[in-house]
């Protein structure tokens, strides 16, 4: 009888045994085929360099760089060898010890703290299952390690490992690791600091060094005790490492995204699909990466300042910023306050909270649809507070150099991260009188001259958006009669300006308008005071061709990009061509000079730079503009709410846009030669007398100005005096 059952026993093993070898063997030739991991290309970053070939960020599915082993430092590979696989070189493809001592750890505590898993086994893991915790997966993913043993060397498998593993903060592979945590190339990582990126594979979030430090480091510390006990390193050289604290760069420095990279992404994504998604490209832009520092502190420098004008109490740079204000603020109700209230939607109603009160508020056009919190101003009425809307203030900033059209510095808002829309390319607002220069260059090539004379006295004229006639009024009501065309320019006087606009006719003012990039005037009167909506990458390129003497250069923002084999994709240098004269467009910016000097931008005076520019304010004071140049760069900046709504009284392009465009200009104009403006042949600079319009001589005080050759005045001071016997 029991030899029976042994029989049946045995004839059961043999059976089941067959029926094992049989299943294995058919799980291992259907398994993938792991020699195409020999062409394995895994998706990388796309790095992106500045114009002077300076790294500046990188764009891509995956923050990946592969690295070749022979470029990744032996004390790295011990580090991960020492924390996942201390038997990598023993075993082929399972650790038997390693399960062994998993189970026991588990058992003993109760729950899982302890993996057996190889580094070999992690990698067919990460390659070619899912995560699935089932017993069939790890059975695939012994096979399969096994079968990556059988296929390569050691030193082949943990290069794809090294290169392959997560490792927090979006980071994939050691290489990418390396310079998001410490600013590096994995070649130039310390003892400790390799460590560290060994202890990661574990849990990258829970030993995340930017968020638990501590925890981090008591990680590290392990990890290289595991490399003592290996004989990797010396306990010396133990001492020295665990004496050391976790030091990684700002969390905040390593630039996810900007509205630059944004840019790129678009781009690539758009012209070249599959290649960008699968990355490692090198793109080459034309931005100055110190410049667009400069110019997102300005922004943000000049942001906070109107801020605190209007009564708000921060600028959030995200969306918890503002969960985490809302939490601190005082809640006794002050009119005139501004807070940050909680939204609260009940159905198609949206109500504000703030602490304890609640209040409804108008949405219509609001962009409120992804926001959870809000500013609002408390206004009191009989008694009974209310609340309202205060919309986002924000700005753009926009740098050009002159002779080329490349885009030095682009800055789309006050964060990216709280809001990644591209004002600087994508924000269609009036321009206000920044439009003018426009028309007075269709005077100049009209054959007027910056002395010519023109009516300033108040008319009315028809408005066809309306309807209705309208009269013009200038800023604070100031009345003029007859001005010259500098004065008015400078002065950016409206009623000269419309009544210029109507002696020339609409035809050479969209003319002008069409040669240097704006093509969307109309033939309104409106016209003049900047009633047409442009973004400001469109007014600060236009105001390039007045800059370079009348060549107009398309903006661009890459120069080079070349794939991973280091084939050329694309290469792109400056499109240029002559629009406008350069004799009156030389004379114009002589006029944009006299703003500096003698009008509503002489603030700038005090930069000691020979600039030129136009402040642009819009009725109610919805927008304020500044543009302008020196010979080599350009810029332009807007500020305004996000919806169309007053800044607050006498909020002027001076007032508001102009201080953010010298704070950048200081900076940005100072990196080039401290040059005149050229004067172009036909051109001459004659002193005027500027209460008589006549040349100055040694009887009388004169201005330099610019003249195109032939229009100049021809009587002197003394010839006046003569005339009129004086």
């Amino acid at each position: 009888m029991h030899k029976k059952i042994l029989v049946y026993l045995f004839i059961s093993a043999g059976i089941f045994l067959i029926i094992l070898t049989l299943y294995l063997f058919l799980l291992y030739i259907n398994l993938p085929n792991v020699k195409l991991l020999e062409s394995w290309t895994p998706p990388q970053a796309s790095v992106v360099y500045d114009y002077r070939n300076r790294y500046y960020g990188d764009i891509g599915v995956q923050k990946r760089y592969y690295v070749k082993i022979e470029n990744i430092p032996q004390k790295l590979i011990y580090a991960f060898i020492a924390a996942e696989d201390r038997n990598f070189f023993k075993h082929s493809g399972i650790d038997i010890s390693a399960i062994l001592r998993a189970f026991v750890a588990n058992l003993k505590a109760g729950r899982i703290v302890q993996g057996g898993s190889t580094i070999t086994q992690q990698l067919a893991k990460n390659l070619f299952l899912t995560r699935e915790r089932t017993l069939g997966r790890k059975i695939r993913e012994a096979l399969l390690a096994f079968k990556i043993e059988r296929t390569f060397d050691k030193n082949k498998i943990l290069e794809l490992y090294l290169n392959q593993i997560y490792l927090g903060n979006g980071a994939y592979g050691v290489e990418a690791a390396s310079r998001v945590y410490f600013g590096k190339s994995v070649a130039d990582l310390t003892l400790e600091e390799s460590a560290l990126l060994a202890g990661l594979p574990k849990a990258p979030s829970r030993f995340n060094p930017f968020v638990n430090p501590e925890l981090a480091k008591k990680r590290r510390d392990y990890v290289l005790h595991r490399m003592l006990e290996e004989g990797y390193i010396t306990r010396e050289e133990y001492e020295v490492a665990v004496s050391k604290p976790v030091i990684v760069r700002k969390e905040n420095r390593y630039i996810m995204s900007d509205y630059i990279l944004d840019m790129v992404k678009g781009y690539l994504t758009d012209k070249y699909g599959d290649i960008a998604l699968q990355g490692g490209l090198k793109i080459y832009l034309t931005i100055d990466k110190d410049l667009q520092s400069i110019a997102v502190r300005s922004l943000k420098k000049g942001l906070k300042r109107i801020a605190r004008m209007n009564g708000i109490p921060f600028l959030p740079e995200t969306e918890k910023d503002m969960e985490e204000y809302y939490k601190i603020q005082d809640t006794d109700l002050v009119e005139g306050k501004v807070y940050v209230a909680k939204i609260k939607r009940e159905g198609d109603k949206v109500k504000v909270q703030l602490g304890e009160h609640l209040f409804s508020i108008d949405t219509s056009g609001l962009p409120l649809s992804d926001r959870e919190y809000i500013f609002v101003r408390i206004k009191g009425e009989n008694g009974k507070p209310k609340a309202e809307f205060v919309p986002d203030l924000q700005g753009a900033l926009v740098s050009l150099d002159v002779q080329t059209g490349a885009i030095r510095a682009l800055v789309g808002g006050y964060s990216y991260a709280y809001s990644p829309f591209n004002r600087a390319l994508y924000a269609k607002r009036q321009p206000g009188s920044a439009i003018k220069p426009v028309i007075y260059m269709a005077a100049l090539l009209k054959g007027e001259t910056q002395i010519s004379s023109i009516d300033a006295r108040p008319r009315t004229f028809y408005d066809p958006t309306t309807g209705q006639e309208w009269t013009p009024k200038n800023y604070d009501d100031k009345e003029y009669s007859v001005v010259t065309l500098r004065k008015a320019l400078a002065k950016s006087i409206n009623t000269a300006t419309v009544n210029l606009l109507d002696k020339l006719g609409f035809e050479v003012v969209l003319h002008v308008g069409d040669k240097v990039g704006l093509s969307d005037l109309k033939p309104y009167y409106s016209l003049a005071l900047g009633t047409v909506e442009v973004t400001p990458l469109e007014l600060t390129s236009a105001y390039q061709v007045f800059a370079n003497l009348g060549i107009r250069c398309e903006p661009y923002l890459i120069r080079k990009i070349v794939d991973q084999k280091g084939n050329v994709l694309e290469e792109n240098s400056p499109r240029c061509e002559r629009v406008l004269p350069p004799q009156e467009t030389r004379v114009l910016v002589d006029m944009l000079r006299a703003v500096i000097l003698e009008g509503t931008g002489r603030s700038a005076k005090s930069m000691q730079r020979i600039v030129a520019g136009k402040t642009g304010t819009t009725d109610e004071y919805m927008d304020a503009w500044f543009i302008g140049f020196s010979p080599y760069i350009s810029a332009g900046v807007w500020v305004g709410y996000d919806i169309k709504k007053s800044l607050g009284n006498r909020m002027s392009g001076a007032r508001v846009a102009l201080p953010i465009w010298k704070d950048f200009m200081s900076v940005a104009a100072a990196k080039y030669p401290d040059d005149d403006f050229p004067l172009p042949e036909g051109t001459v600079v004659v002193p005027i007398n500027p209460k008589d319009y006549v040349i100055a001589d040694e009887t009388c005080d004169g201005v330099d100005m610019v003249f195109v050759e032939g229009t100049q005045p021809k009587l002197t001071c003394s010839d006046l005096k003569g005339i009129f016997g004086l």
